[in-house]
């Protein structure tokens, strides 16, 4: 059903440098509430400072009048510099299923393919997770296989919404899974449906979708929990980006914006209860990645750890009695009687792992 998972290297590296660290390409990090309510503003990681075409354009222009009088060079000089154009955002999966080629077996194919890909994840998470105690929004299950009459035409009766399997709809793009305590697991889990489906895709792929689903657990149930998964999630479909395990988030916010939780950070790590990496769909493979929330003193941890501060904050948290569940009411770890000890436990275990990976033990010598 799913493939191993093996920690690796640079699961849990930030790029050195001074200011805000920055993740690992591909990485939407830091995810600032604010920023994600602004459509018209780019993504985290665009270049700012990037010439566009006209730009390059104007200056080409400049060298090839070099030789032109003094007088013309004077007024080119006192002109003002191009203005370069600010980043475009990407193309949101509704912009993107618009563009694409409206053949109609291409699309009877498109559904298929979403139809087996959305089952077979369902029938994962029902070995995983059991039954769900609840789904938001109310009206999920799978996408419709038959291709509407008015496929291709942008009409008011293309924006029928009776239909919650249409995925041209953008609210039913996502739904989230609600999951009640059990022996194994005491707390409440909430697992992300969407992510990982075909949307735009005709034929099996390496990845299916955007290759994640994403889970926070809670001690009750509570509303934050679903909204917090919706927030990272709508994210990645109005910006295709991704998450990836290792990865620290500053939210810039409560985690649950009712209240004045100290946890204002979170890191993303795998779930306990999702053993393997890699889980197969039709359409191709995802992966289960899991949001912990965490405090500024606690992400300041995992920020002084050279590699795999990540690793160490999450295992801070397990000896500090949180484990993996997200409690907006919680202290901070930091403030722990025995924190100095579980802290130099965990630092001392991530030397050892460290100095063991680069060869740094021999066999006459167990010091590093």
């Amino acid at each position: 059903m799913g493939k191993k998972r093996q920690f690796k290297r640079h699961d849990d590296k930030k790029n050195s440098g001074s200011g805000t660290p920055q993740p690992p390409p591909g990485i939407i990090v830091p995810v600032n509430y604010s920023y994600l309510e602004k459509d018209d503003s780019a993504p985290p990681g665009s270049s700012d400072g990037a010439i566009d075409e006209r730009a390059q354009q104007d200056v080409q222009e400049i060298d090839d009048e070099s030789n032109q009088s003094s007088a013309s060079q004077d007024e080119s000089a006192s002109q003002d510099p191009p203005v370069t154009d600010s980043p475009k955002k990407r193309k949101s999966v509704s912009e993107t299923m618009e563009e694409l080629a409206s053949d109609v077996e291409m699309e009877a194919d498109r559904r298929r393919l979403l139809n087996s890909a959305w089952r077979a994840r369902d029938l994962i998470y029902q070995k995983l997770f059991g039954k769900p105690a609840y789904v938001t929004p109310p009206n999920y299950r799978p996408p419709s296989v038959e291709v509407p009459e008015n496929f291709g035409k942008k009409d008011s009766e293309s924006m029928d919404t009776s239909d919650p399997g249409d995925p041209t709809l953008e609210e039913q793009h996502l739904a989230v899974l609600a999951y009640g305590p059990d022996p194994l697991s005491p707390c409440w889990k909430y697992v992300t449906a969407g992510l990982a489906s075909p949307w735009v895709q005709y034929e099996p792929l390496q990845v299916s979708g955007f290759g994640v689903e994403l889970m926070v657990k809670s001690p009750v149930d509570a509303p934050w929990a679903a909204q917090f998964l919706r927030t990272l999630s709508f994210y990645i479909f109005n910006h295709a980006g991704t998450l990836q395990q290792g990865v620290r988030l500053a939210l810039n916010a409560p985690i649950n914006p009712a209240t004045d939780s100290k946890l204002r950070n979170a890191f993303v790590w795998y779930p306990d209860e999702a053993p393997d990496t890699l889980y197969e769909l039709p359409s191709g493979l995802f992966t289960i990645l899991l949001a912990v929330g965490m405090t500024d003193d606690e992400r300041k941890f995992a920020d002084s750890v050279e590699e795999y501060g990540t690793w160490c904050v999450q295992a801070l948290l397990r000896q500090a009695g949180y484990g993996q569940v997200t409690d907006p009411n919680r202290e901070c770890a930091m403030k722990k009687d025995n924190i100095h000890a579980i802290v130099a436990n965990v630092r001392n275990f991530c030397e050892t792992f460290r100095a063991n990976r680069n060869g740094m033990f021999t066999a006459d010598d167990t010091t590093f």
